[in-house]
Formats: C-alpha cells, sequence, structure tokens
C-alpha cells in the first residue's frame, strides 16, 4: 500500500511540472531523443489488440494522476500478457516531443488488460 502511494505521489508530481513551450527556455534535463518505436495511442500502426491496451494504460495513468497525460508507447506481448513501456511528454520544441530523463513508466498487464505491475522510470 506504501509503495502505491508512492508511485501515485510521484505520478501526481510529474504532473504538476510546467509544460515546455517554444516561448520558453527548455529545462536543462528535457531531450529530444527519436520516438522512431513510440507510438501515439491513436497510431495506425498498433494493432485493434494493442490499440485497446494502450488505452487501457492510458486510462489508468490519467485516473491515476487525476489529469490528461501526453506521451508515448510501445507495446509487447508477454508470457503474461503485455508490457506497455510509455514516455510522458513534457512539451514540444519545433513540434518534436520532449522528455526528461525517468519521466516513463513500464506498466505488466494480463491478457485481459488488468494492470498487473507499475515500474516507474529512474
Amino acid at each position: 500500500m506504501r509503495t502505491l502511494l508512492a508511485v501515485l505521489s510521484f505520478i501526481a508530481l510529474l504532473g504538476c511540472t510546467e509544460q515546455a513551450s517554444t516561448n520558453t527556455p527548455l529545462p536543462s534535463n528535457a531531450t529530444s531523443e527519436s520516438f522512431d518505436d513510440m507510438l501515439r495511442p491513436e497510431d495506425p500502426h498498433f494493432s485493434a489488440e494493442e490499440r485497446r491496451i494502450v488505452l487501457r494504460v492510458q486510462a489508468y495513468l490519467e485516473k491515476n494522476t487525476q489529469k490528461s497525460v501526453d506521451a508515448r508507447y510501445r507495446v509487447k506481448r508477454t508470457n503474461e500478457g503485455f508490457e506497455v513501456f510509455a514516455i510522458f511528454i513534457r512539451g514540444y520544441s519545433n513540434g518534436r516531443p520532449l522528455t526528461s530523463p525517468g519521466g516513463h513508466v513500464t506498466v505488466i498487464l494480463h491478457s485481459d488488460g488488468n494492470v498487473i505491475r507499475y515500474i516507474l522510470g529512474e
């Protein structure tokens, strides 16, 4: 229970950070990386099943943070069901998404879409 509260507190703090814009200097720890294998939830490259899983993870993250989540996702099938890696987007620079070190999570789901495990980035 304490771990869950710590995770939720971290997510809430992450959600309270300011969004970078093109009018303000970028934070020194923000990075702009290639997101070739990281997709938006509505990306047509996701299969229908992967899209369902991504939307389940997005809803789970939004419920825990109590706000809309902008993230990119990668889905892998596992023996348990699915592993979803999500990178949180802090803002945009020239149309490219910006991330921060540790601004990601891995969510392990059962094949029915129920969350088994939630692992915060470091």
